[in-house]
């Protein structure tokens, strides 16, 4: 959404809120050019630090590695 910088001003505390609840974006414009982008800030989410850590790090995965395992290999992972 587009908003003049003197609209913005008028309705500063407004459009705040509503950024924050809408998670909307708003382009603030002076004479058509984009001055300003509001948004809201990033979705915290809990996030184990671990999860992730080794991303990138696989260097082969055997075509079958989904394969169910046998009943001698299944006893062997007990």
């Amino acid at each position: 959404m587009k908003m003049s910088v003197s609209e913005f001003k008028a309705k500063c505390t407004h459009v705040l809120r509503e950024v924050a609840t809408e998670y909307k974006t708003i382009e603030v414009t002076n004479h058509g050019k984009i001055i300003a982008v509001v948004e809201p800030p990033p979705l915290k989410t809990k996030v184990n630090p671990a999860w992730g850590s080794l991303k990138g790090k696989v260097t082969y995965l055997s075509p079958d590695f989904d394969k169910p395992l046998g009943d001698k290999e299944w006893e062997a992972s007990h």
